[in-house]
């Protein structure tokens, strides 16, 4: 019984070094975003996750060939505990390694920039900001939209900043005195004024009221970019023919 015990000794002695290894890494990386915010004070939040995270997934790595080290010296046994550990850490970060990957491409290729106007599965977005997950935007109707970049490389995007014209949005403000369908027939007969200058049908959408004032968005599509400040002055004229009190904000 004696001889078992001493055969198995070298084998707990180095399970406690690989768990005391282990639990080292652990603390670190539980301090890790702490430590970076030390060191790099000037860099944004965002960048500062990210560094963390491939920190992290570094460490958790060398832990891991360390302590198989630890445990089995022997090379094949070893070997084999590496692949293990290697396909057990790629398997636990698949997720943040994607992201990361689909991150790069994003921004390397220029796919989307701040300022486009995208459409993602139907839904028109303003692209607003970039963090280290992925994109903010807003909607037609001011709602605000994440979009990881994942969902970005694996849907069909449509960015329509292009040659076939300029995305812009008018907000047109019209007195709560006015019937809401009545004041939507009224912009969209305004529309028709400059309908030659646009690249597809406008889109006019009610927005919902507050105050003394209903909100309506009118997104215009325009050929010719250029050509934008007079376009917006002739719907603007066109308007307030039919509703003096309304006001507009590009």
């Amino acid at each position: 019984m004696s001889s078992i015990i001493e055969s198995l000794l070298p084998l707990v002695y180095r399970i406690i070094a690989a768990a005391i290894v282990i639990i080292v890494v652990w603390a670190i990386t539980r301090l890790l975003t702490k430590i970076l915010q030390l060191f790099f004070k000037t860099v944004e939040a965002e960048y500062i996750v990210r560094i963390s995270e491939l920190f992290k997934l570094l460490l958790y790595f060398v832990a891991a060939i360390i302590a198989a080290n630890i445990i089995a010296p022997e090379i094949q046994v070893f070997s084999v505990l590496l692949l293990v550990i290697g396909l057990a850490v790629v398997f636990m970060f698949y997720d943040v390694l994607r992201n990361i990957g689909a991150e790069l491409y994003v921004r390397y290729r220029n796919i989307v920039r701040r300022g486009d106007w995208i459409e993602i599965e139907g839904l028109n977005i303003h692209v607003l900001d970039f963090d280290s997950l992925g994109l903010w935007g807003e909607t037609p109707r001011s709602e605000k939209v994440f979009v990881p970049y994942v969902k970005v490389l694996n849907s069909i995007i449509t960015n329509r900043l292009t040659l076939l014209g300029l995305v812009t949005r008018v907000q047109v403000l019209v007195p709560t005195t006015y019937n809401v369908d009545n004041a939507k027939n009224a912009i969209a007969q305004a529309v028709k004024s400059i309908e030659e200058e646009l690249a597809t049908e406008p889109e006019i959408m009610y927005s919902g009221s507050s105050g003394d004032a209903s909100t309506f968005i009118v997104e215009l599509r325009v050929v010719n970019y250029r050509k934008l400040g007079k376009i917006i002055e002739t719907l603007e004229k066109e308007i307030r023919n039919l509703i003096p009190e309304a006001k507009i904000k590009t």
